[in-house]
């Protein structure tokens, strides 16, 4: 018995590793393609940022923390990093409520559903150059639909360059960010509501239980992880902000539309100051992974809380 059992022990074993090796044959190719593009960058960026480097064929002057000094001395980062976390709680606090809102309305009991879907999703088949393009226009203080209808409703006196100016850039600008992606995160949370178990609503309806308070005490607590993972993808996406603000405004006026990631981009491919945007990427690279395991780990603690 003694020696079947060891047999059949071992035999599971050889089974087991045959498994691995067959996941590592399939993952490897992926793996090398992720490690080549992706992790391989970051190394480099950190080795990047302890040179004063103007680029390729020039000689890279080792400077230490010299970059990182600079940039926590360098005014213009303090703004990008604000214009940067103003797009991010921006983000949170409206993208995602519109996707969700939206996501219930194509999901919802109403007529011409997928005519709806398709007119949402819209701006995610438009590319960003495109989007950029289309908002310029639309601010535009001497022809643009914003100060048009202002002019026809009688508030001419609130018609202005609002991509011109330092107090209105920023705000026009996050409004077309909300127009672009707010689809992309209707989709996920029509997929993730079409998943819900429909019995729970039928037996809330027949306790009597309102439309709102099924939203409230059902559909967003069975859609906890959803919202976790689209808060993640958000705040992401927000840190590496790039396209539409660089087609809009380059970061102008005075700095006012300014983030992270365009100011990388300035220092690196205006200023050949490819040293110090690694520095300013090794920042963003930073405060996403610690605001991604700050999100996880409340919701994992929030998660467990209500287990217990």
């Amino acid at each position: 018995m003694g020696g079947a059992s060891r047999a059949s022990h071992r035999r599971g074993a050889t089974g087991r590793s045959k498994k691995l090796l067959v996941w590592a044959a399939f993952l490897a190719p992926a793996m090398c393609v992720y490690g080549l593009f992706v992790l391989y960058p970051v190394v480099q960026s950190f080795s990047y940022s302890a040179f004063d480097w103007a680029g390729p064929g020039r000689e890279p002057v080792p400077v230490g923390f010299g970059n990182y000094v600079e940039m926590f001395a360098d005014p213009v980062f303090f703004k990008a990093l604000g214009n940067t976390f103003f797009v991010l709680f921006a983000s949170l606090a409206i993208q995602l409520p519109v996707g969700l809102m939206l996501a219930l309305i194509i999901t919802g009991p109403i007529r011409g559903r997928r005519a709806w879907r398709a007119m949402y999703f819209v701006p995610m088949l438009m590319s960003t150059v495109a989007i950029g393009i289309l908002w310029s226009y639309i601010y535009n203080p001497d022809f643009g639909a914003v100060n048009a209808v202002l002019r026809a409703v009688g508030l001419e006196s609130l018609a202005q360059g609002w991509l011109g100016q330092s107090s209105t850039a920023l705000g026009a600008v996050m409004v077309a960010i909300i127009w672009q992606w707010a689809p992309f995160y209707m989709i996920i949370f029509a997929a993730a509501l079409s998943g819900l178990p429909r019995d729970v609503y039928e037996a809330a309806a027949l306790d009597g239980v309102t439309k709102w308070q099924q939203f409230t005490r059902i559909t967003l607590p069975l859609l906890r992880p959803t919202v976790v993972t689209t808060a993640v993808l958000s705040l992401v996406g927000s840190i590496k902000a790039f396209d539409l603000i660089y087609v809009m405004t380059k970061g102008g006026p005075n700095n006012a539309t300014e983030l992270l990631a365009t100011y990388m981009f300035k220092q690196g491919f205006t200023n050949y100051r490819f040293g110090y945007a690694s520095a300013i990427s090794i920042a963003m690279f930073v405060i996403a992974l610690a605001l991604t395991v700050l999100v996880l780990i409340r919701s994992w603690r929030a998660t467990r809380g209500r287990v217990r």
